[in-house]
C-alpha cells in the first residue's frame, strides 16, 4: 500500500497542474501578466517533482502520465493561449494557427519523451542535454516575454515586443521538434567546481538575484533567451565540427 511519502511527487505535479488552471482563468478575465507568472511559478512545481522523486525514491505508477498531462495544459496550450489573447499584427487567423502548431509542438514532444522514457532501462545513465528544447522552458520562454511585453508598455509604451511574440512562439515550436542539444539545468547547478569557480559562481548568482529582484521581467525574458541562443550556438558548433571530421 502506497504511503504519503510515496505521493509527496505527484502532489506537487498537482501544484504544476493547480497552476495552468488558475493561468487559463486569468487569461480568461484578460490578465496576462498573472498569468504568465502562474507559468514561471508551475516551472517551479515541474522541476521539483523529479527531484523529490529521486531524493526520496519514491513514486507512484501514474505519475510520470499526470506529470505529461499537467506540463501540455501548462505549458503546451497556457503560452499559445497567452500569445492568442494579445492579438498581435492585426492577423488573429494567422496568430492562432502559430499559436496551434506551437500546443501540436509541445504535444509531439511530450509524447515521445514518455515514449522514451517508457523503453528505456531504469538503470540506463541519464543524458546531460536535453535534445530539442523543453516544453517547459519554451512556456516559460512564452511567459517571460509576456511579462517583459506588460513591462515594457506599462513603463515605455513600447509594443514592439507584441508584434514580434507569434514569430517568437513559432520559432519555439520549431525548437521543440529539434536535434539541438539543451544543458539541463539542474545538472549544471550540481555539478562539483574548484572554490575559484565556485566563487565565482556564486558572485555571477548573487549579482543577478540582485538584479532579478530589481527588475524581473527583464531578467527573466534575458536569461531565457541567453539560454535559447547558447543551445543554437552549440549546435551549430557540434555540427561545424562534425563537417569537418567527415
Amino acid at each position: 500500500m502506497a504511503t504519503v511519502k510515496n505521493y509527496l511527487p505527484t502532489i506537487v505535479t498537482m501544484g504544476n497542474l493547480a497552476c495552468g488552471f488558475g493561468a487559463i482563468v486569468f487569461i480568461i478575465n484578460n490578465e496576462l501578466a498573472y498569468a504568465a507568472w502562474l507559468v514561471i511559478l508551475a516551472m517551479i512545481f515541474d522541476g521539483l517533482d523529479g527531484q523529490i522523486a529521486r531524493l526520496t525514491k519514491t513514486t507512484i505508477a501514474w505519475g510520470a502520465h499526470l506529470d505529461t498531462l499537467a506540463d501540455m495544459i501548462t505549458f503546451g496550450l497556457v503560452p499559445a493561449f497567452l500569445i492568442g489573447r494579445l492579438g498581435a499584427l492585426n492577423a488573429p487567423v494567422a496568430v492562432w494557427f502559430v499559436c496551434f502548431f506551437y500546443t501540436l509542438s509541445a504535444a509531439i514532444r511530450l509524447a515521445k519523451f514518455e515514449f522514451e522514457l517508457k523503453g528505456s532501462s531504469s538503470g540506463s545513465k541519464r543524458s546531460k542535454y536535453f535534445t530539442g528544447l523543453p516544453s517547459t522552458l519554451a512556456g516559460g520562454t512564452a511567459a517571460s516575454l509576456i511579462l517583459l511585453d506588460s513591462y515594457l508598455k506599462t513603463t515605455l509604451n513600447i509594443q514592439a515586443v507584441s508584434t514580434c511574440l507569434p514569430c517568437v512562439i513559432f520559432v519555439l515550436g520549431i525548437l521543440m521538434l529539434s536535434k539541438v542539444p539543451y544543458v539541463r539545468i539542474i545538472d549544471l547547478v550540481g555539478s562539483k567546481r574548484d572554490p575559484v569557480s565556485l566563487l565565482i559562481t556564486s558572485v555571477l548568482f548573487f549579482t543577478l538575484l540582485v538584479f532579478f529582484i530589481l527588475y524581473p521581467s527583464i531578467m527573466l525574458a534575458l536569461g531565457f533567451c541567453v539560454y535559447i541562443i547558447i543551445g543554437i550556438g552549440k549546435h551549430g558548433i557540434f555540427r561545424n565540427r562534425a563537417i569537418h571530421i567527415t
